[in-house]
């Protein structure tokens, strides 16, 4: 694993938090242009701001997928709050994983950044009883929320989306075996227009196809995609 240090001097400018609440709102379309180092570094920092609880806080990790950040190579990461630091996990381009992971959205793909937070449900069970499920999602909810107004206040998009849980588990995974996705953000500039566009990924397609009776043979088929 390697580790990216984050950056957090200089802040960046950011708009009143009253500001921000009554402004924001969820992104249809990403411009598909790239955010800056110092920004994502803030708005993870959003995500890692600990919530008032009886049962704590740390049920849930953020893991990302990184599209287009400035000094920062595209990729899938980790990030432990206690470190501050990316954990790089792979690297490469995976806008169409991204895509199709977010449950065949052009968001996915187009967004600079897409933040997922999972969480060890067996430990949080285990510790909680059956709120333990419930204790994970208000959490991630929670993160997920922090991570909006932030990104607003920064004057970039977010929203959040529907996606294929396990497949998600399976694509950050080793790292994250055994853990569940309870929410996830894209991160962004907000495109013009703002309204989604159509899209399919090359994983979708090829689920059609296999689906239909392909074989496979002809394109490999990554074990994540079996997931879902």
């Amino acid at each position: 694993v390697h580790r990216f240090e984050d950056t957090r001097i200089p802040v960046v400018p950011s708009e009143p938090l009253g500001k921000a609440i009554v402004e924001r709102g969820s992104t249809r379309r990403f411009a598909r242009e790239p955010i800056s180092k110092e920004q994502l570094s803030e708005l993870l920092a959003a995500s890692s701001t600990p919530m008032t609880a009886d049962f704590g806080f740390g049920l849930s990790e953020p893991y990302l997928i990184v599209n287009a950040v400035n000094g920062v190579s595209p990729g899938a990461y980790h990030y432990p709050r206690q470190s501050g630091e990316l954990e790089l996990l792979k690297e490469g381009d995976f806008r169409a994983e991204a895509g199709h992971l977010c449950f065949e959205q052009a968001l996915g793909a187009d967004a600079s950044a897409v933040v997922f937070f999972l969480a060890d449900l067996e430990s949080a069970l285990g510790r909680l009883g059956n709120r333990g499920y419930r204790a994970a999602q208000l959490e991630a909810g929670v993160m997920g929320g922090n991570v909006y107004i932030a990104a607003h206040s920064l004057g970039l998009g977010a929203t959040g989306m529907t996606f294929f849980d396990d497949a998600v588990t399976a694509f950050f995974s080793p790292h994250a075996a055994g853990k569940s996705l309870m929410f996830l953000v894209g991160l962004g500039r907000t495109g013009i227009p703002n309204r989604v566009r159509p899209f399919r990924s090359k994983y979708g397609a090829l689920k059609d196809s296999l689906a239909r009776g392909a074989s496979g043979e002809r394109r490999p088929v990554p074990d994540w995609l079996y997931s879902n």
